[in-house]
């Protein structure tokens, strides 16, 4: 079982059992409309997302493409622009992937009907794919994930500003943080109905948490620096059992590009 990035683009590719899974996060159709109403012009993204797509497909070989949420970015109802750009995407995918598999966001309202014919519709609380457990990160996990290695997430939207001698970068980031696995088991049981289930389970030791940069280059991110102590932000992230500000903090291709205390940032008391 590998996980690896796939290139440049904000993707990862998970070999699981001998099938290749390529995993992106937030694409976020349709803000181009926000941007209209404010004055800013920009053409349907939805052709552009899809080549990219398929050429990432093409270039790590993989079989299946998981989808994880808002692939649309109104968060009630479907605009007209979505329903177009959305159902022909997912249509052009599904003859290049043996498989497209959706897991809904919480932009991703009328998705099971945009999705039909041509994506299978997972649940919002995630799949195992091998030893991870991939979902778009706006809910908290089932609890049959608490055996995973690692958990893989979108909805943050990570950005970093690094500094350069040209001046200051802002650019999308993943992170990677390392969690109790006993603490998030805790933070789990809360949820209503599952502290019967976590009852026969002793989770133990550590688990990773991938946290994806969003797919889309239009939508707005969050700069790191606020997400130490934020309310706002994934529940697997607010739960206490990660060490967010120790998160390391990776460019879309993977490379390390500092911890957050490294970058100046500082857990909230």
């Amino acid at each position: 079982m590998v996980l690896r990035f796939a290139g440049e683009r904000p993707a990862v590719l998970i070999e699981s059992s001998g099938r290749r899974y390529l995993l992106v996060t937030d694409v976020h159709l349709g803000y181009e409309l926000e941007l209209a109403a404010k004055g800013v012009r920009v053409p349907p993204q939805a052709p552009k997302v899809t080549r990219q797509l398929l050429e990432l497909g093409e270039e790590s070989g993989a079989e299946v493409l998981v989808l994880l949420g808002d692939i649309k970015h109104r968060v009630t109802g479907v605009s007209w622009s979505e329903e177009v750009g959305v159902r022909t995407m997912l249509s052009e995918l599904s003859r290049r992937f043996e498989e497209v598999v959706v897991l809904p966001g919480n932009h991703d309202a009328g998705i099971s009907e945009l999705a039909k014919d041509t994506a299978r519709l997972a649940g919002s609380r995630g799949i195992r794919i091998g030893g991870y457990w991939v979902m778009h990160g706006h809910t908290w996990p089932l609890p049959e994930s608490l055996d995973v290695d690692a958990y893989v997430i979108g909805h943050t939207h990570p950005t970093a500003v690094i500094r350069t001698p040209e001046g200051d970068l802002r650019m999308r980031v993943n992170l990677v943080l390392k969690g109790s696995r006993s603490r998030l088991a805790r933070a789990i049981a809360e949820r209503p109905g599952y502290a019967e289930v976590l009852e026969v389970m002793r989770p133990r030791g550590t688990v990773k948490l991938l946290v994806l940069a969003h797919f889309s280059p239009m939508a707005p991110g969050v700069d790191v620096a606020e997400l130490p102590g934020s309310r706002r932000t994934s529940p697997l992230l607010r739960s206490g059992a990660f060490d967010v500000a120790e998160a390391e903090v990776l460019s879309t291709s993977g490379e390390l590009l500092g911890r957050l205390t490294e970058l100046g940032v500082e857990e909230e008391a």
